[in-house]
């Protein structure tokens, strides 16, 4: 992982210690692709599913500026959306030494199946055929196409889109 990104995700496992594991915000998005494929999709901002009550105040006493739930200090940008997942899984993953939440592999997969398929995003189509590739033997299949199925994109499991 270059510069710029050990520094996004150092930061990340910085903010992650003030919590313990199980209110840890949740990276997801972008930033989620990013990590999983080691560097190989990128993105500008981590995208954050947790508390932003909880979360706001620890960026403010470090000098990050909030615009409603984006907030932003020299190259970090972060946006917190919402408090829960919504269905979806998170795993605990150690980072230089500290544990942070990423949704599931198989999660993110299906969140970048709907973009492709809804939003006809070549983007999300891309991005779920490099992690479907780089995680195949690892995958919960059983989950995967149950969530697949729940979110109507069945028919794009096959990756020949």
């Amino acid at each position: 992982m270059g510069r710029r990104l050990s520094r996004k995700y150092d930061f990340l496992a910085d903010l992650c210690s003030h919590f313990p594991d199980d209110k840890k915000p949740v990276l997801v998005g972008g930033s989620a692709v990013e990590l999983y494929t080691r560097g190989r999709a990128m993105s500008l901002d981590l995208d954050l599913i947790g508390d932003i009550s909880l979360i706001a105040p620890i960026l403010e006493s470090q000098n990050f500026k909030r615009t409603g739930r984006h907030f932003h200090k020299g190259s970090i940008y972060i946006e917190v959306p919402s408090g829960t997942l919504q269905g979806e899984r998170s795993v605990v993953l150690e980072y230089n030494g500290k544990k942070i939440r990423v949704i599931s592999v198989e999660d993110l997969i299906i969140d970048r199946l709907c973009g492709c398929k809804f939003w006809k995003s070549e983007y999300d189509c891309e991005h779920a055929r490099m992690l479907f590739a780089s995680y195949k033997t690892k995958l919960d299949m059983g989950y995967l196409n149950d969530r697949a199925k729940k979110e109507e994109v069945s028919d794009l499991l096959n990756f020949e889109f």
